[in-house]
């Protein structure tokens, strides 16, 4: 049964061919392409296929005509390319193991076919250590549209409790927020944005919000918003935890120098501090998770003297319990 509106998509299907079918070890010519155009119900001729081929060049897609055929010339990605989006999707926590397959699977098509072959033979999906939420792709849309069209959202927030479960907190509470922006910290993706209620900005883990939409309130705290730098954000805030934020000066050993520079950046300020050790001042959000990222590279907290205490009521704590 001839494909419905077939003549007049017929070029798509030859573009779509092409970009699945072909690379230069596999040119598709013009009797192929009537081959595979009719059992996409889609009548076709040689010389229809000639013109089309031309149209396509002309319009700028990249069809070569090589000595056996036509096929695809240079391609968005490359093979290399294509394997760190492919680790990436693989390695995102916050993706499903469903979602992660079918990624895969749609970043494989963007290969020639035998890049595309190679892809998915390098290809591992590795088993997810915890079921993701599945609507996150969902909440992350709703997010957009709420940047793009300057307006709050809503969303319930969920956490873990000890029967392992995740329920939502506080009852139930509907957040209602001012989206900033995304970023991704610790293998975790943030929204962070500005809430009304407590006049701060506040960062929320996407794969645990669920029930989000978008509400027809424009978003309030531009000064705080626009005040926001994401690499700045997402360097003071450790593991993306929340305090307050200060500057201190941590003294570590020297060997750890790279270190600290991966964690917190290369504008912070360094100095040698003897010998063998050395000595970091930086701004930071201070929490009991910026402590324990020091107790285990062996830092020590040393200024201001406030938070040194705090820090060595923190060690003392651990060591009595």
């Amino acid at each position: 049964m001839p494909h419905v509106g077939g003549q007049k998509l017929k070029i798509i299907n030859e573009y779509q061919i092409l970009m699945n079918e072909s690379d230069e070890q596999h040119q598709i010519n013009a009797v192929e392409m009537t081959r595979r155009l009719k059992s996409r119900g889609i009548p076709a001729e040689r010389k229809t296929v000639y013109k089309d081929m031309d149209t396509l060049m002309d319009a700028g897609v990249d069809v070569v005509k090589g000595d056996f055929g036509y096929y695809i010339g240079t391609r968005v990605f490359e093979l290399a390319e294509l394997k760190l989006l492919v680790d990436a999707v693989g390695a995102s926590k916050f993706i499903s193991q469903k979602k992660t397959k079918d990624l895969v699977e749609k970043i494989t098509t963007l290969a020639g076919m035998d890049d595309a072959a190679q892809l998915q033979r390098q290809v591992v999906v590795p088993e997810k250590a915890t079921a993701a939420n599945e609507k996150i792709f969902y909440t992350i849309d709703v997010i957009y549209q709420c940047l793009d069209n300057d307006k709050k959202m809503a969303f319930k927030y969920q956490e873990w409790t000890l029967t392992k479960e995740m329920k939502p907190r506080h009852g139930g509470k509907i957040y209602k927020v001012s989206p900033a922006f995304l970023i991704r910290n610790d293998e975790n993706y943030y929204l962070v944005a500005y809430d009304g209620e407590s006049g701060q900005i506040r960062h929320y883990r996407v794969d645990k919000m669920v029930s989000a939409e978008m509400l027809d309130e424009d978003r309030d705290g531009k000064e705080e918003r626009k005040a926001l730098n994401p690499q700045e954000y997402a360097r003071q805030h450790v593991s993306m935890f929340a305090g307050d934020e200060r500057a201190i000066t941590i003294r570590f050993a020297k060997n750890l120098v790279g270190v600290v520079l991966d964690k917190f950046g290369t504008n912070i300020d360094l100095r040698p501090d003897g010998d063998t050790h050395v000595k970091a001042r930086l701004s930071v959000a201070v929490s009991p998770q910026l402590y324990g990222w020091l107790t285990g590279i062996g830092a020590s907290l040393c200024y201001p003297e406030d938070e040194a205490a705090k820090f060595r009521e923190y060690l003392k704590r651990i060591i009595s319990e």
